[in-house]
Parts: structure tokens; sequence; C-alpha cells
């Protein structure tokens, strides 16, 4: 490791290996490092087990559009009764199994927000808070991420919510189209939130940066911050 310094004052250090690859090469980790290290994985998990229920709820949207749709007009329905075809009650109890799954997903990632927290706090009164779990980043760093994600959740399955509650009485295309894209595209869930998640991920290993990075955005991420501060100059 090596001091970048300026005036006497230390910028930052530099690291010629990363510390997570020596950690690991020398066997398992253990204390709050083995800690951290599974919940970020725990995290990982709850997420794709998130993205499994939003790609079924897609799927029963498309289903309940293709009931709808046929009856409505720009303008709504001529009879009110049409809006609810045969079958259309079946797919929206499907639906609300989908959010109940996403529910129990959500406290969850809620458990494991807290857990962070626990750890920073416990870094804290070890006084090892100041030194780097694995790379760069500070104990209490891992609590903010985790709850800054499991918020941006908690945003999108009110969301959800509103369209289960609502997608059966659209009576409007405008409507419905409306509620089907705000559960596609999950607007709560942005880019910065996967960024946080995948910084979580190379921060604790579980990422090798080296590993089809120039395909991922946070290459594209690092490469623009390298240039602002290298004074437009790669290396």
């Amino acid at each position: 490791m090596f001091m970048l310094c300026f005036n006497g004052r230390i910028l930052c250090y530099l690291v010629t290996e990363s510390p997570v690859k020596k950690i690991l090469q020398c066997g398992n980790l253990t204390g709050n490092a083995r800690r951290v290290r599974d919940l970020a994985a725990d995290l990982f998990s709850l997420i794709q087990r998130w993205n499994t229920q939003h790609l079924l709820g897609v799927q029963l949207l498309n289903s309940i559009m293709s009931m709808k749709l046929p009856v409505l007009t720009e303008d709504g329905a001529e009879d009110c009764s049409q809006i609810y075809p045969e079958g259309l009650q079946e797919q929206c109890e499907k639906l609300d199994e989908v959010v109940q799954a996403m529910n129990k997903v959500l406290e969850e990632l809620q458990a494991v927000h807290q857990q962070m927290y626990s750890v920073g706090k416990l870094e804290k009164l070890q006084n090892t808070n100041k030194l780097p779990l694995f790379l760069t980043w500070s104990s209490e760093r891992y609590g903010q991420v985790s709850e800054e994600v499991y918020k941006a959740y908690k945003l999108e399955l009110a969301a959800k919510n509103r369209v289960k509650n609502n997608i059966a009485h659209c009576c409007t295309k405008e409507a419905l189209m409306y509620y089907t894209a705000t559960w596609v595209h999950q607007p709560y869930i942005d880019s910065h939130v996967d960024l946080l998640v995948e910084s979580l991920l190379q921060e604790t290993g579980h990422r090798d940066m080296h590993d089809d990075s120039k395909h991922h955005p946070l290459w594209h991420l690092l490469t623009v911050i390298s240039v602002v501060s290298c004074g437009n100059k790669t290396f």
C-alpha cells in the first residue's frame, strides 16, 4: 500500500493488490468482515427473488391486458360490467400472491440492512470503524447503502400495491396502460439503486472488477471519474 500526499496531507491510499483477494487466498473470512460479506450475498439473493416475482407479475398483467383491452375504448367501456371479463378475478388473485411474496422479500431486506447497521455499531464500539473492512468503505457505509436499497424497494412495493389494487377496475385504455407500465418499469428501482448494489458486491469481493467489467455500467462511471480526476488523461 502506498500513500498519495500533497503538502503533507494524505489524499488517498493506493493499493497494488485487492485486499479482498489477499484475504480470501489466506482462508475463510471471520468476524465482522465475514458477516458483512454474507449479508451482501443475502441482499443480492433477495433481489433475485424480487426479480423473479416481478417477472411473474409482468406475465399476469399481460394476461389481464389481453382480457380487458378488447372491451375498452379511449373514453372507457360502454358497459361497466364489461371491464370485469371472465377469468379476471383468478389473474388478480395470482397477482396478489406475487405482491405478498414481494412483501416477504422486503421484510428480509429490512432485516439485512438492520444487521449491516449493527456491524457498523459494533465496529465503532471496538474502535475499528476507521479502517475499511474490505477495499475502501467504512463499516458505517454498508448500513447506509443497504438502507438506501431497502427504502427504494419499499417505495416500489407501495407502487406495486397500487397497481394490484387498481388494475382490475381500469375502465380506459390509458389507465390500463399506465398501471401496466408502472409495474414493468419499476420507477423507484433506478440505475442509482443498481449501482449501489453492484458497488456493494464489488466492495465485498462478490464481483471481480476484471471480469467483463468493461461491459458493466460501473466501468463507464469509473472511466468518467478517472477522466475528471486526471485532467482528461486516461491510463
